[in-house]
């Protein structure tokens, strides 16, 4: 599938994810290279940067940086499910482009995945990181952990750009609030919230710091945080 004004290859619609917010290829390719753009103008993005895609899916986010770049020194991205993994390998990998398959646990994309958790990248060597819907999906024992790893990633004045589903005067953590946002949540995992208190607690103890917090004007009401290292 392509888009009439571009070459670089779009995934079919059962692996584009967020519903509706992608119903063609226009609005594809728009918020892809909107969140680009974001990265540029929040975390320093250039074309000499090395971009950690975390959570990539069928590489939404390197057809972005295809359209506004060219390309940069080092897209990698990387998902725990392998079915879209494979189709951004065999569509999008190239020069400057990298996929990899993460076989590590999560209840609702990947049950029987080892417990072992990585983000894939050496300590140090991401300039920026990106986390679209991820920890809105997961776990009050992995987030933590993974920020952690995030902190251990980032190069020296590295950022991290994430998005949660974050309020206050709510529990510290919760699966599935019902009665919250806009859908009817069904299943492990397919929204976690967290007091805002509480996640920034979780940033603090991985010695990162917020740059930048915008709340609720993410997909589905989720709030967005850039992070660097302290």
């Amino acid at each position: 599938m392509f888009n009439r004004r571009s070459t670089t290859p779009l995934p079919p619609g059962k692996y584009r994810m967020g519903g509706t917010h992608f119903k063609n290829d226009q609005a594809f390719i728009k918020t892809a290279v909107g969140d680009v753009q974001r990265l540029e103008e929040y975390c320093g993005l250039t074309r000499e940067s090395a971009l950690l895609d975390w959570g990539c899916g069928a590489g939404r986010l390197a057809v972005g940086v295809r359209e506004h770049f060219g390309h940069i020194r080092d897209y990698h991205g990387v998902d725990i499910q392998a079915e879209l993994i494979e189709w951004a390998d065999q569509n999008l990998a190239g020069p400057h482009f990298r996929f990899s398959y993460v076989n590590v646990s999560n209840e609702r994309y990947n049950p029987e995945g080892l417990p072992d958790r990585t983000l894939a990248a050496a300590p140090g060597s991401v300039d920026v990181f990106y986390a679209y819907s991820v920890f809105s999906h997961m776990n009050d024992e992995d987030t933590p952990a993974y920020l952690q790893l995030i902190a251990e990633a980032l190069a020296p004045g590295g950022r991290a750009f994430v998005t949660c589903f974050v309020e206050e005067d709510v529990a510290p953590w919760e699966e599935n609030p019902e009665g919250y946002g806009p859908l009817d949540w069904k299943g492990r995992l397919h929204c976690t919230r967290f007091a805002r208190w509480h996640f920034e607690d979780h940033v603090n103890a991985a010695r990162l710091a917020v740059d930048r917090f915008e709340h609720g004007r993410e997909t589905d009401g989720q709030s967005l945080y850039v992070l660097r290292c302290r």
